[in-house]
């Protein structure tokens, strides 16, 4: 899903159901039914006997955060469809036991979730109680709708606006959806566009189209409608530079939707620049989208028209999470096309070093880290003071734990920073004691931190064995259950790739 939907839909079910983001003691314990070798699973580690493991963890956990997390991330990363509905079902089957405040009203939105994700989207709002004639004045079904459009269903999606989402609402999200619609389904594009009533919205919808298809007359003439309305009143832009600025954007995303490059270099001609403190957000915006969808070629040019001031940046965290799926070799061109985009091309490049190591592809990480100058960077920069500090401690990690040796050592060499140098050498430090704990000689309890750093030096090297020993190894139960559900995760994706 491209949000999260069980975040979101919180506010869906009960007040009561948010209890669990700050979790809190339970009054007694509460078990799990697990069934597991533990000394057979260290020895052999597979993912159904590391999922066990952590579960057996999480009950031992008081306040229940380690037991839902646990249960929750199964749900969404386990690879076998089958054994989802296991999970579900076992999730279901302890919370109706567990006594932790909250679990109750927190699995309805965990299963209209599960039944989104496997396409039963009439499943999902009978969940919420959103097929109800009244739904509930609580219910926020404006992200479910699209992403039952962004499954290809949005003939299905698109009369629920109507009657679920509130009237000054709804042309906000038909908008939004109708860029789903040139995106997935242009064939239905004109159906959303028609049922768009504010005048307004309206002509936002004819810049999304006009992008697609790649038509600058029509563009041009909205982008004289924009300025025409503002200086009438009829509009809701603050000045007519951002009447100007709105209605362009709506033509670029339309082009990004409808996969028209010529179409928008020729709309970034025509918009004015983007170099105000009011042009991030929307700049911001369309680099996320190329970003996580691997668009080198329209990074290049979108590039040259990034002109902000001095004191603004892109955003691009934000919903940037699929871009981790894309091959290696297409999260690298996203990181040579970085070279476009002037003074924002660090932030684009440390996304793309932090997704390769998210998807396990180190050696093309520090490849693309050393390539890109990201090392001379470092050295200049106050090491705990900026982003590129978290990025090379992200990326460090995982270079000891993959190796060899010797690019181990070539990339240290190259380190002057010395908050970047004294990281180096904790790292060191931790992955000799991690191996000792493997071998069975723990001695005194590690700090949390350093087990973080411990279990991802173990995850980076791919050695199922080493990781599932530093996970077992963790007094604490909770911090354990959460190492064997990273574990377990590691395998399941080393597996798929």
């Amino acid at each position: 899903m491209t949000f999260s939907l069980r975040n979101a839909l919180f506010s869906a079910v009960a007040a009561s159901a948010l209890i669990l983001a700050m979790p809190v003691r339970a009054q007694a314990p509460h078990a799990i039914e697990v069934s597991v070798d533990e000394a057979a699973c260290l020895a052999a580690p597979v993912p159904a006997c590391t999922a066990e493991l952590a579960l057996k963890a999480a009950s031992a956990e008081p306040e229940g955060w380690a037991a839902t997390a646990a249960f929750e991330a199964f749900l969404q990363s386990d690879p076998d469809l089958a054994a989802r509905e296991r999970w579900m079902a076992r999730y279901e089957a302890w919370a109706k036991i567990a006594t932790v405040d909250g679990i109750k009203e927190r699995i309805v939105p965990v299963r209209a979730e599960h039944l989104a994700r496997k396409g039963d989207f009439a499943g999902a709002y009978r969940e919420l109680g959103l097929d109800q004639p009244q739904p509930s004045a609580l219910s926020e079904p404006s992200i479910l709708i699209l992403d039952e459009a962004r499954a290809g269903r949005i003939a299905d999606a698109l009369p629920r606006i109507d009657r679920l989402v509130e009237s000054d609402s709804r042309d906000e999200l038909r908008l939004e959806m109708l860029e789903v619609a040139l995106a997935r389904e242009p064939a239905v594009a004109d159906t959303v566009a028609g049922q768009i009533k504010d005048r307004f919205s309206r002509r936002m919808a004819q810049a999304l189209q006009a992008g697609a298809r790649g038509d600058m007359a029509i563009a041009r003439s909205i982008d004289e409608w924009a300025r025409g309305a503002r200086a009438n009143q009829t509009a809701p832009f603050d000045d007519p530079d951002t009447a100007r600025r709105d209605s362009w954007d709506m033509v670029l995303r339309g082009a990004v939707a409808g996969g028209n490059l010529d179409g928008f270099r020729k709309a970034l001609a025509a918009r004015p620049a983007f170099n105000s403190a009011a042009d991030a957000e929307s700049a911001s915006r369309i680099l996320r989208i190329l970003m996580r969808e691997g668009r080198a070629d329209w990074i290049r040019a979108f590039g040259p028209a990034l002109k902000l001031p001095e004191d603004e940046t892109v955003s691009v965290d934000e919903d940037i999470g699929p871009m981790r799926t894309l091959p290696a070799d297409k999260l690298a061109a996203v990181a040579d096309a970085a070279e476009a985009t002037g003074r924002v091309r660090g932030t684009i490049v440390d996304t793309a070093v932090e997704m390769l190591v998210a998807r396990g592809a180190v050696t093309e990480a520090r490849e693309v880290f050393v390539r890109l100058g990201r090392i001379d960077e470092l050295n200049r920069v106050t090491f705990d003071q900026e982003r590129i500090g978290v990025v090379f401690e992200t990326l460090w990690r995982a270079v000891v734990g993959r190796g060899p040796k010797e690019a181990v050592d070539a990339m240290a060499a190259r380190i002057t920073s010395e908050g970047a140098k004294a990281y180096i050498a904790r790292v060191a430090g931790l992955e000799q004691r991690m191996r000792e704990i493997a071998a069975g000689n723990k001695g005194e309890e590690p700090a949390d931190d350093e087990w973080a750093i411990m279990l991802d030096i173990a995850v980076a090297s791919g050695d199922s064995a080493l990781m599932t020993k530093v996970a077992a190894a963790m007094k604490d139960p909770g911090l354990r259950s959460t190492a064997f559900v990273q574990v377990t995760k590691n395998m399941w994706e080393r597996a798929a790739r």
